[in-house]
């Protein structure tokens, strides 16, 4: 899918990519989604920003809470307090957030983890949609975006991990 230029485009793309990753885990046996996940350690095959993840269960959780930063960083915006995107203590290294993570949710089920992204990424498709076309695509509509716009941080919790994530659980399902 092209990337999109508008927020009917975003919205689809955000609904086509959370689609393929439900589909990628309907694929996966019951025996293989518990399954601890076995990749290499070279973080260029699984990537460096899942490798506290060693399930499906924690690849879940994960996608779950970038989404809740999602929505706290437009909360905070639209209350006229706006603040960055990663909170201040992980700014500089949002690796420990990714492992505080993958900790925090040690009790989650799998049934669970899937619930809870199924939530907040149907938020994030009611959040984008209150956004205007120029909200989403202009740059420096919000200054704590920075030199981005509002549906590329949309698109860094939704789209682009849901592709991520396929691919790994692809190479799960290979191994």
């Amino acid at each position: 899918m092209p990337k999109p230029t508008n927020k009917r485009e975003l919205i689809a793309s955000m609904q086509d990519g959370y689609a393929k990753l439900n589909e990628q885990i309907n694929k996966l046996s019951a025996e293989t989604a518990a399954a601890p996940f076995n990749f290499p350690s070279d973080s260029k095959k699984c990537g460096v920003r899942w490798m506290y993840d060693r399930c499906l269960r924690d690849l879940l959780a994960h996608l779950h809470e970038w989404q809740v930063l999602m929505r706290v960083f437009v909360q905070n915006i639209r209350e006229g307090n706006p603040r960055d995107f990663l909170p201040d203590e992980y700014r500089k290294n949002y690796h420990e957030m990714d492992k505080m993570i993958v900790e925090k949710h040690q009790g989650t089920s799998l049934e669970g983890a899937k619930s809870l992204l199924e939530k907040t990424h149907q938020e994030m498709l009611n959040l984008a949609d209150t956004f205007s076309d120029e909200e989403l695509f202009s740059r420096g509509v919000y200054k704590c975006t920075y030199t981005t716009t509002m549906a590329a941080y949309f698109e860094s919790v939704t789209t682009s991990p849901y592709s991520q994530a396929v691919k790994l659980l692809k190479t799960h399902q290979k191994n």
